[in-house]
């Protein structure tokens, strides 16, 4: 991938949904709910990206902002879900 920013947000969120990903066999299921409602928004993540990379040589800027959007709405729904994991553990 060519945009630097889009690349590492993605990196970051790649990351998070592994390590949560473990951890969610301890979960209750209130936060089970919360994971599975945004594992069902992952293909349509990964989707995007593999076309935002098909078309970056043309005007890709809008589906770009697009991306940026929904990873960082994921990346933030991930940080939350890993945060209630860590209350729940305390």
């Amino acid at each position: 991938m060519q945009d630097d920013k889009l690349d590492k947000l993605w990196q970051d969120i790649k990351t998070q949904r592994d390590e949560l990903r473990v951890q969610m066999h301890l979960a209750k299921s209130e936060l089970k709910d919360e994971w599975e409602a945004l594992e069902k928004k992952w293909p349509e993540a990964e989707r995007k990206l593999e076309k935002f990379a098909d078309e970056v040589e043309g005007s890709a800027e809008e589906l770009k902002d697009g991306l940026i959007v929904i990873g960082s709405k994921l990346k933030d729904t991930y940080r939350r879900i890993k945060t209630r994991l860590k209350e729940e553990q305390d």
